[in-house]
């Protein structure tokens, strides 16, 4: 252990926080440096001595859920770009990990092991909790972005699922349909935001849809007959919101199969425009709530540098807001 690490240790604070303070760069709260300097002291360390140490490593790792091919995964690449630019302007470096496959464990312990200075995660998967264990042991900083870890104390950024739905139904709902469906997954914290604001819209309206009508998708099953079945039932659906973008392949398929025409015969709204390739003509067709991944990732990276100025900050939650884009998928009736 170099003497910036056992300094870092003894003061409860990062390597880069030991570094500022003993070369009078950067921003660092009065209580960090007041623990920097009376650990300096226990331990009988200079800060001339210090200063020819290995400073931190200067690094943020980043775990994404890319997949199999990054591309297709735009709100990712748009967290990792913001999450650059922030880190850039001071002088660290993005170590990016792609967790497809359930690989979050491994990737955060090599993470570890290479010296990151700071974690920021978009959970692929919600009920595995160790990688969260991992990084509380080390005393690294984490830091969430978009999907909550339920039980989890640390840092989020993610954007406001409940309201972001909230605006699409009352958006359907000014346009006369009353007959809304929902189509979504249930497995995800964010998934169970959207479902929240679709049930209160309907709520605040004094309306009741079947129980049909909530299509709830399980990871790996298969939707397409319940969904078929929904859209041939003699009281269908005029609107469909899809709460999730990556489901509007197969409602385009099955819509076009029963000739039903977006939007003649069915309004479809949906949550972001992250979704992979669509049929020619539906690029930018849909009305959607869209939030700035690239943001999040500039906000969770300014979080952390929060969290090295002042080491006895709590967790954190910033909350940005989505903005509605009406486009060609929705009519009024």
């Amino acid at each position: 252990m170099s003497r910036l690490d056992e300094v870092a240790k003894r003061a409860g604070v990062s390597k880069s926080t030991v570094s500022r303070v003993i070369n009078n760069t950067g921003t660092v709260s009065p209580a960090a440096r007041q623990k920097v300097q009376e650990a300096m002291r226990e331990l009988h360390f200079h800060a001339e001595e210090l200063k020819r140490s290995p400073e931190g490593s200067a690094t943020i790792g980043l775990i994404l859920p890319f997949g199999k091919h990054i591309a297709s995964h735009s709100f990712g690449v748009d967290i990792m770009a913001g999450a650059e630019e922030k880190a850039f302007e001071q002088d660290y470096m993005i170590l990016i990990g792609n967790s497809f496959g359930g690989r979050e464990v491994a990737l955060t312990t090599k993470m570890i092991s290479r010296g990151v200075e700071g974690i920021i995660v978009l959970s692929g998967d919600q009920k595995n909790r160790e990688h969260a264990e991992l990084l509380a042991a080390s005393g690294i900083p984490m830091v969430l972005v978009d999907q909550k870890l339920e039980g989890v104390e640390a840092h989020l950024v993610r954007g406001d699922n409940f309201m972001g739905s909230v605006a699409l139904m009352n958006h359907l709902l000014s346009l006369g349909h009353r007959r809304i469906a929902l189509l979504s997954p249930n497995r995800h914290y964010t998934h169970r935001e959207r479902i929240k604001g679709y049930r209160f819209a309907l709520m605040e309206q004094e309306l009741e849809v079947p129980p049909s009508y909530e299509v709830l998708v399980e990871s790996g099953v298969s939707f397409e007959a319940e969904l078929r079945a929904l859209l041939q039932s003699k009281d269908r659906p005029t609107a469909v919101y899809a709460a999730d973008p990556g489901h509007l392949g197969t409602l385009i398929g099955v819509a076009n199969e029963l000739q039903l025409g977006i939007p003649e015969e069915l309004s479809v709204v949906t949550f972001d425009d992250t979704y992979a390739a669509l049929p020619e003509g539906y690029a930018d067709f849909f009305t959607s709530v869209n939030q700035s991944g690239k943001l999040m990732g500039s906000m969770a990276v300014e979080l952390l540098f929060r969290q090295w100025r002042d080491p006895e900050l709590g967790a954190q939650e910033i909350v940005l807001p989505g903005k509605l884009n009406v486009r060609r998928s929705t009519r009024r009736l």
